[in-house]
């Protein structure tokens, strides 16, 4: 049976390295059931195994810096189909993809892994202020309080200043053609911080066209190109700080955390990656 390659990407401090602490220790502990079961792991087990002990210990995950960025590829498979899938991270510090952003150029390796078979899994941070346009935005134009005559008001534009969402819509038409290969994939988008969404009845789907409408109307549109499905993901189960840590720290560990979506059980983060791999 062919393997898939699932390739995990996000913008800096979109929630990717926390996922994979907390999905490697999920499928290697056996802590609680979960839709996949771990073959081997390719990368650097020294790395790895401290992101992993900072989760277990309710520590804020250390954020990947450029000059210790790893390729980590985690093989996996599902035993109900025997469907063998790799999950790859091709840039957990999201460097590179502000980079792309700014240069208009990618690697050669994150083209060869968007290349092979298989569905992306993009994180968007629920837990970061939101860059759409306000009330208090416009309101120096609107009380005519703006100064054309005062040029150090004016900030310099830089590609770090375009919004969040115009930055992920980029990166996806990014892979809508050549020279990646045109075809339609599957894309599970992973809200990481679920757990700071206030409203109970509120779904990762809704979340999604209440917050970053520009992407979701992009998804809409795209539908040739992107089979998606949303899932809320909190790889912490709630904040690492004050009482909140205390509580989480007596938990076992895979119980802290949460995914919601199609077909996901309460504490397993597989679901999204099952679903990539083909699941309905």
């Amino acid at each position: 049976m062919e393997t898939l390659y699932h390739s995990i990407l996000g913008l800096p401090r979109s929630g990717k390295t926390t996922f994979l602490a907390a999905f490697w220790h999920l499928i290697d502990a056996g802590e609680v059931e979960t839709k996949l079961t771990l073959d081997r792991l390719v990368g650097d087990n020294r790395y790895l195994n401290e992101i992993v002990e900072a989760w277990r210990r309710c520590e804020e995950v250390p954020r990947t810096p450029v000059a210790a960025e790893t390729q980590v590829a985690i093989h996996v498979h599902e035993p109900a189909t025997a469907r063998k899938a790799v999950l790859e991270f091709p840039d957990l510090s999201g460097e590179s993809f502000e980079e792309q952003f700014a240069g208009r150029s990618c690697t050669p390796g994150y083209l060869n892994g968007l290349s092979r078979n298989g569905g992306i899994l993009l994180f968007i941070n629920a837990d970061r202020a939101q860059d759409g346009i306000t009330h208090l935005d416009l309101a120096p134009v609107i009380l005519g309080d703006s100064n054309p005559e005062n040029p150090e008001d004016e900030r310099e534009w830089s590609p770090s200043l375009v919004p969040e969402q115009v930055r992920l819509v980029d990166l996806l038409q990014f892979i809508q053609r050549a020279p990646f290969e045109i075809r339609r994939r599957r894309l599970a988008i992973g809200v990481s911080a679920w757990d700071v969404v206030s409203d109970p009845e509120l779904t990762p789907s809704d979340w999604l066209a209440r917050e970053l409408p520009f992407l979701n109307q992009f998804l809409k549109a795209n539908r040739e190109s992107f089979d998606v499905r949303v899932y809320g993901i909190s790889a912490q189960g709630g904040a690492v700080t004050g009482d909140s840590r205390e509580r989480l720290a007596r938990e076992t560990p895979s119980r802290r955390i949460r995914c919601m979506g199609p077909d996901a059980d309460l504490h397993d983060l597989t679901a999204p990656v099952v679903w990539l791999s083909g699941g309905d």
